[in-house]
């Protein structure tokens, strides 16, 4: 993937837009369309997951009625178009589904378009059926995509509710040998960004639900998903693995702009205070 601007400014950049000012132009358009049908796409979950695509769906294209079935409940005012992917079912099917649409959204917004996650706040048999989802694929999320407009008041309302701006603090997210000990900023040297793009990085409700474990004197990090408990954070169990999905990407694309190097593995580890989370996914940094 080719961004123009360091990847570090693309993801502070990068905000939920939620309204839109009419339609792409043709050229916009086209590049958009050319984006998605990249045949390199690839993430840490490639070699365990099937086939994935992406298309842009239009919204003036759809039936009168349709258009009165979008399913985005005043979320999301005067876009045209969304972005909408399918992927085979598999194990970890969101968790690369969140990392692609997320390098999507990244490369949107180095075009100076607006976008937003829509994980549970669409009409799924809609644009599933626009994408012509087939039985052994799912359609876990999408985004419209467009020219965003200053935010209304309604769309600064939307924000504070869904505390866009929140991020935890480091002692919140991230750990030194276990889940007992913070791993302070200042003594993780140069993977220091790596972590902060994962603090930033957008995700269901703004719950952060990703911790990482680094251990002790080795340049290893193990990320995890908290686990779900109760009636109301069973709506986001779903959505934890698209997150997580995201949280990778913005470790992985900045290691790579930084050229750190290293290996992408699963090897579940044994760390004390680990029964309140789902281990996923680690990184080896290059010796």
């Amino acid at each position: 993937m080719y961004f123009s601007k360091q990847i570090t400014e693309i993801i502070a950049e990068r905000k939920s837009r939620r309204t839109y000012l009419g339609a792409l132009d043709e050229e916009t358009r086209e590049k958009i369309v050319n984006l998605l049908k990249k045949s390199n796409f690839s993430s840490p979950f490639s070699d365990y997951v099937g086939k994935i695509r992406f298309e842009l769906i239009a919204v003036p294209e759809f039936d009168p009625q349709e258009k009165k079935k979008l399913g985005t409940y005043g979320f999301i005012k005067g876009a045209h178009y969304f972005i909408v992917g399918a992927v085979e079912k598999s194990h970890f099917d969101r968790e690369h589904y969140g990392y692609l649409l997320e390098t999507i959204i990244l490369a949107a917004t180095d075009m100076g378009l607006g976008t937003c996650w829509l994980g549970g706040t669409f009409n799924r048999d809609l644009f599933s059926s626009k994408i012509n989802c087939l039985s052994n694929e799912i359609v876990p999320a999408i985004s419209p995509i467009g020219y965003s407009d200053n935010m209304s008041i309604r769309e600064k309302f939307i924000r504070r509710m869904a505390k866009a701006k929140k991020r935890y603090p480091w002692e919140k997210l991230f750990f030194d040998g276990s889940f007992k000990t913070p791993l302070k900023q200042e003594t993780t040297g140069k993977y220091a960004t790596l972590l902060e793009m994962v603090r930033l990085g957008p995700s269901a409700g703004n719950k952060q639900p990703w911790r990482i474990v680094k251990e002790l004197n080795h340049d290893i990090f193990h990320f995890y998903i908290i686990k779900s408990e109760g009636n109301l954070n069973k709506i986001y169990k779903k959505f934890r693995h698209l997150d997580i999905g995201i949280a990778v990407s913005h470790f992985d694309l900045t290691m790579k702009e930084l050229a750190l190097g290293g290996t992408w593995f699963f090897e579940k580890p044994n760390f004390a205070g680990s029964d309140d989370f789902l281990y996923i996914i680690s990184w080896r940094g290059q010796r």
